[in-house]
């Protein structure tokens, strides 16, 4: 979605009711994935899950104030009751619609649903060894009730 509004060059901040169910892993992972969906920067509003990291990351009680202060006083701390703030452009994601999902590094627009992965591959894979599904050659795992072949993600 990002990427087809061309967010290059943009900073993105993302906002709404759902960040109260983002951990701050997420949010943090999500920032550092700008560079995938294009952004020059993401990030998210100030808000208590913000503090409480500061707290527990060992930052000196006096500086967490200090930020706490400065969020509340310029308008930047987010509570589940804050306004949405004002943008030039907005999109909206569902989180619900959201699903895990396989791509790679190079190629973030081939990304899949996890669900799908199994027979994109195996549909892949008969493309590239032109060999049907059912001629690959599988390995039995000693000891185990399991089998590899070339392909498999373990």
């Amino acid at each position: 979605m990002l990427r087809k509004l061309g967010v290059v060059g943009k900073f993105v901040e993302f906002f709404g009711p759902g960040l109260d169910f983002l951990s701050v892993a997420d949010k943090a992972t999500i920032g550092n994935m700008a560079p995938e969906y294009g952004a020059t920067c993401g990030f998210f509003p100030v808000d208590a899950a913000t503090i409480d990291y500061l707290k527990t990351s060992g930052r000196k009680a006096d500086r967490v104030k200090l930020v706490q202060a400065y969020a509340k006083a310029q308008g930047l701390f987010r509570t589940a009751k804050s306004a949405d703030p004002v943008f030039t452009t907005t999109l909206t994601l569902d989180l619900a619609d959201v699903v895990p999902s396989m791509a790679g590094p190079k190629r973030p627009e081939g990304r899949i649903a996890l669900p799908a992965v199994s027979t994109g591959f195996a549909t892949a894979l008969v493309g590239e060894y032109k060999k049907p599904e059912g001629e690959q050659k599988r390995y039995a795992v000693e000891g185990r009730d399991f089998d590899l072949g070339h392909g498999d993600v373990v």
